[in-house]
């Protein structure tokens, strides 16, 4: 049976749709187009990125996945791009297992064959390497590794809005500098802060100005999840009506996280006794407060920070559209809040209205703060 994961990234059986972006954005990479990759927090970009990388390694290209959130430091960022991009050739877990001991990584005949012809690896082992030099080295090595066999590299960078906190400016103007010059790699980047991503690839004055094509990340096709719902509840043998899918979805509006995570609280429903037939999605739902609760209060509390910003959503869940004969404009700058928090990944822009990106968000706020 299939395994129904919330919150972590998926691939293979797991992915869901994403026919169309799947397409577009490998045919751009392998044009040796870089690409952005932009979309608020559980939106799915990480299993987008993780399943192209795997399509194209199944097409002989070298990949390698970065993600700058869970590195620390550069150090650690340094290690973990060499780590991928020696694991092309089979050499990356080794290299991670003995990169502390020189004596080690000179019994790995290939290893040892690699570091003659790159021999900035061996800094990893010493006491107190340059670390400037030693992420300058690892950003080179992206290409130049590739290139001595003739190939070439994907190399994806998730979260990496993120690249500042290492050292803000200076880090950027060194990647990009590097990174324009090199032939053997494409790049990938993803981000979940709109506005900080826009920051790096599209102000004018920004190091990676015009260097990659951008692509907004949406939900998922409702008939690609449509047919993914049903054969889960043929699978398991879950009784239901078809009107009971479209309401799911109705709510997530092909949201990845939510949709899963209505699925998953429904068999487990099921697996103890608790579903019946006609399942109600309203109970799910509140089901799913409270086991989403601390994150959702603390996504409120971070709102509850700027009176402006608190007013502008809570006119967005309870108007939609005309939001500006709801708000007295003389107290309230509107479109500064709205700005910030679409910037920030948490209202979305649609044609003709603004509307949270998070689903079961804006339940938690009509049931928690309109409605109590």
């Amino acid at each position: 049976m299939k395994q129904i994961q919330a919150g972590k990234p998926v691939r293979g059986k797991q992915f869901v749709g994403r026919k169309d972006e799947i397409l577009t954005i490998s045919e751009l990479l392998l044009q040796g187009q870089s690409v952005v990759l932009i979309a608020p927090r559980r939106f799915g970009k990480t299993s987008l990125v993780l399943e192209i990388l795997d399509r194209l390694k199944r097409r002989d290209f070298y990949t390698a996945f970065i993600d700058v959130f869970l590195s620390p430091d550069l150090t650690s960022v340094s290690h973990k791009i060499t780590e991928e991009v020696l694991q092309n050739r089979k050499l990356g877990k080794v290299f991670k297992k003995i990169s502390g001991d020189i004596g080690e990584i000179f019994r790995n005949i290939e290893l040892k064959q690699t570091i003659e012809s790159f021999e900035f690896l061996l800094k990893y082992s010493t006491p107190e390497p340059n670390i400037w030099e030693l992420f300058s080295e690892s950003i080179d090595f992206i290409n130049n590794y590739p290139a001595k066999y003739d190939r070439r590299i994907i190399c994806a960078f998730d979260e990496f809005g993120d690249i500042r906190k290492y050292d803000g400016d200076h880090i950027v103007k060194m990647i990009r500098s590097k990174i324009q010059m090199q032939k053997h790699a494409t790049y990938f980047f993803s981000g979940s802060y709109e506005s900080v991503m826009e920051n790096l690839f599209v102000k004018k004055n920004s190091p990676f100005f015009r260097f990659a094509r951008i692509i907004p990340l949406g939900y998922i096709d409702r008939q690609d999840f449509k047919t993914y719902i049903t054969g889960i509840f043929r699978e398991y043998n879950i009784t239901y009506h078809e009107n009971q899918i479209d309401r799911i979805l109705d709510f997530t509006k092909g949201h990845p996280y939510y949709t899963k995570l209505i699925i998953q609280q429904l068999l487990l429903n099921k697996s103890v006794g608790r579903v019946t037939e006609d399942f109600s999605l309203k109970d799910l739902l509140k089901q799913l407060l409270i086991i989403e609760n601390n994150y959702l209060e603390k996504q409120w509390e971070d709102i509850s920070k700027s009176n402006e910003q608190v007013r502008a959503i809570m006119a967005v869940v309870k108007y939609r559209k005309s939001l500006y004969s709801h708000i007295d404009t003389r107290k309230v700058n509107l479109g500064r809040a709205l700005k910030r928090l679409t910037g920030t990944g948490i209202l979305i822009k649609g044609k003709d209205h603004y509307y949270l990106a998070d689903p079961l968000f804006e339940f938690w706020i009509k049931e928690k703060i309109i409605n109590s």
